[in-house]
C-alpha cells in the first residue's frame, strides 16, 4: 500500500544520499591533495607573506576551494542539461556492464589461470569453477566484446562528427 510505497522512496532517497556523500567526500578529499601537492611544488615561487615564507591556503579555505572544485561542475552541468543523468546512465549501461561484469572477470580468470600453470605449483580444486573451462571463458569475451564494440563505434562517430 501507500506506506510500503513511501518506505521504498525514503530508503532509495537515503541510498542515494549516502553513495553521493561517500563519493563528494572521497572527491573533495581527493582536491584538498591536490592542492597540497600543488602548494608544495610552488614554495619556490616568488609569492610570500609578510615573514618570507610561502603564502599557503588556510584550512576552511582550502576545503572550500576543494569543494568547489569538486562539485561545482557536476552542479553548473545537471543545471545546465537536466537531463543527462538518464542519458549518462544510459550510455554507461551497457558500456559499464559488459565490461565490469563480461570482460573483466573472464581476462582476470584467464590471467589466474595461466599465472599459474607458468609456474609449478598445482592449481588447486576451487568451488564455483566456470563450467567448460577456457573455451568458455573466452566465449564469454568474445560475446561481450561483440556486444561493447558497436557501441564503442557509435560512441566515436558521435564525438567525431
Amino acid at each position: 500500500g501507500p506506506i510500503i510505497k513511501d518506505l521504498v522512496e525514503i530508503f532509495s532517497a537515503c541510498a542515494i544520499g549516502s553513495s553521493m556523500a561517500g563519493a563528494s567526500v572521497s572527491l573533495v578529499d581527493f582536491f584538498e591533495d591536490a592542492i597540497d601537492k600543488f602548494v608544495q611544488s610552488h614554495k619556490s615561487d616568488p609569492s610570500t607573506d609578510e615573514n618570507g615564507e610561502a603564502a599557503v591556503f588556510d584550512a576552511p579555505s582550502k576545503r572550500l576551494l576543494a569543494a568547489f572544485c569538486a562539485l561545482g561542475p557536476p552542479v553548473i552541468l545537471a543545471y545546465s542539461f537536466p537531463d543527462i543523468f538518464l542519458v549518462a546512465l544510459e550510455e554507461a549501461g551497457l558500456l559499464g556492464g559488459v565490461s565490469l561484469y563480461g570482460i573483466l572477470p573472464a581476462l582476470s580468470l584467464l590471467s589466474l589461470r595461466r599465472s599459474t600453470t607458468d609456474t609449478d605449483t598445482p592449481i588447486p580444486k576451487m568451488p564455483g569453477r566456470v563450467g567448460g573451462g577456457d573455451t568458455a571463458l573466452y566465449a564469454l569475451v568474445g560475446v561481450s566484446s561483440l556486444l561493447v564494440v558497436p557501441e564503442v563505434i557509435r560512441l566515436g562517430s558521435m564525438v567525431l562528427s
